[in-house]
């Protein structure tokens, strides 16, 4: 599949990555002749000419009739995970409406995209073993812990990968706690924080995890021992 990228003078960088992957849900924002809204799933695209996303569920045939029609404009959005932690939208309009084998909208590929930084706090890679549960009375070396690997972190959050067979459909956006173990006395360190996103890529589940505010002293002292320099 080819990369989707835009101009870097907008972005103010050599390249740009649209990331896109089938099965990615893109919101997308209709504008004509009504303000309608719709999470819709990526089937595909082809670079320089159109993006192919799947038809809204729960609009039949006859329903939307005058918003979903070839011409009508609307706004794509989506989230880039990883160490951009960025937002991605971009305006396009309606090239073709597929109503077999499957009920399919074709877009106009972008000629600009433009992107806005989600985090506060810059993210530095790393390779932390972790775990994660949804007690905080669950212990380090309890069987029942999701275990996987913190790939990039920051005293506000991080970043946790793990295989899919690892039982990642239990990973809903919801209060967690992250087990580390402390690299000066290997005692387990918990800490409180909040899925906020998955995203898959390849075999491997990427995890989104925001720190609860309390926890930031607590975090910039565990990752000071780590020699982590976040400043």
């Amino acid at each position: 599949m080819d990369t989707l990228q835009t101009s870097p003078s907008k972005l103010n960088k050599p390249t740009f990555f649209l990331d896109l992957l089938p099965g990615k849900l893109i919101d997308v924002q209709f504008t004509n002749p009504l303000s309608m809204r719709f999470k819709l799933n990526l089937v595909g695209y082809e670079a320089g000419k159109y993006l192919i996303l799947k038809y809204p569920k729960q609009a039949k045939v006859n329903e939307y009739s005058d918003i979903l029609k070839e011409g009508n404009g609307a706004v794509i959005r989506y989230i880039i995970e990883g160490e951009r932690g960025e937002c991605v939208g971009f305006a396009t309009t309606i090239l073709a409406i597929a109503f077999r084998p499957e009920k399919l909208i074709y877009f106009a590929y972008p000629k600009q995209i433009e992107s806005r930084q989600l985090r506060k706090v810059d993210r530095l890679k790393t390779h932390i073993p972790a775990k994660i549960s949804i007690s905080k009375d669950q212990s380090f070396d309890n069987d029942n812990l999701l275990q996987g690997i913190i790939i990039d972190i920051s005293v506000t959050g991080c970043r946790f990968t793990v295989h899919v067979s690892s039982g990642f459909l239990a990973l809903k956006k919801r209060q967690v706690f992250v087990h580390l173990l402390s690299p000066i006395d290997n005692s387990a360190v918990i800490i409180s924080a909040h899925v906020r996103n998955n995203q898959m890529q390849g075999n491997r589940l990427n995890v989104g995890i925001e720190f609860a505010e309390k926890e930031h002293k607590k975090m910039q002292t565990l990752l000071d021992m780590y020699a982590v320099d976040i400043g």
